[in-house]
């Protein structure tokens, strides 16, 4: 995980893990146990400058955590991609990628465990995330087409990639792929990797329920808002949160083949329309 200034959210976020089913604290083992049936959970928390307390809040919670520092430039992309190296020096069976605004049900981490297998496996799963107030999927697994969601069904459903909000990813996959692209400061990191697991035959599946809440962000302020001017838009556009173009030519030229210039101009054209 990465935070910045958003203690409370972060905090609602870890308690959520804290209490999952089936997990076993520091200091329990598996003796005796159904393999499969119990599991550890690990903190590997980049806290990128916050000034609201949320580091110590988050030792206070969970002592055992790793907590890394960051000077307040990393944005998403660049804090994940720090605490994820951290995590992997340790090499775990799997790694849980989690956005600090989303809230896990109990069942969150057994599901997603289930739905990938073992950490040799060559799958990756993602929890279906709802809306906290309409109750609609927010977040989850994507498709190619770049319709955000795939839609929630009574059996597990095949994306092409997804949104990190609850991720779950195997020992061999990370072996293979590393952790984000390092052209990546805030966004697109997490899509660009789901395209590169499954060019490299990787299945991604989201679950079929859904297994926490996360509201969706508001396109209010940002390059996507159609009440602003078009200077404004482009300006929002070039920001780390928005489409930074040298960035955005690399996810392209990764991602969409002969359709990358298309998909380069889109958001200028969005732009220039008023759309």
């Amino acid at each position: 995980m990465t935070c910045f200034n958003r203690r409370e959210l972060t905090l609602s976020c870890l308690r959520s893990l804290l209490e999952q089913e089936g997990r076993l604290g520091p200091e329990e083992d598996q003796a005796g146990a159904v393999k499969g049936s119990f599991f550890q959970l690990q903190l590997y928390l980049m806290d990128d400058g916050s000034r609201d307390g949320t580091g110590e809040a988050v030792l206070d919670l969970w002592p055992s955590a790793h907590l890394l520092k960051g000077a307040g430039s990393l944005f998403w992309c660049g804090g994940m991609r720090k605490a994820w190296a951290a995590a992997g020096a340790n090499d775990p069976d799997y790694y849980f990628l989690v956005n600090d605004d989303t809230v896990f049900r109990k069942e969150a981490v057994g599901s997603l465990l289930a739905l990938v297998g073992g950490p040799e496996a060559g799958r990756i799963a993602v929890a279906a995330v709802a809306d906290p107030m309409s109750g609609q999927p927010s977040y989850g697994g994507v498709r190619r087409d770049g319709k955000r969601l795939v839609g929630k069904g009574d059996e597990p459903i095949r994306a092409d990639t997804f949104n990190a909000n609850g991720v779950l990813i195997p020992r061999a996959v990370y072996r293979d792929l590393g952790g984000f692209h390092p052209a990546y400061t805030h966004a697109m990191g997490d899509y660009d990797y789901g395209f590169m697991a499954a060019k490299k035959g990787v299945e991604i599946w989201q679950s079929a329920e859904f297994l926490a809440e996360c509201p969706v962000n508001p396109e209010t302020g940002s390059w996507r808002d159609r009440s602003l001017p078009f200077g404004k838009r482009w300006e929002l556009l070039q920001q780390p949160k928005g489409l930074p173009w040298k960035e955005w030519a690399v996810y392209c030229r990764r991602n969409y083949g002969w359709k990358a210039p298309l998909k380069f101009f889109s958001p200028i054209l969005r732009i220039s329309f008023g759309r």
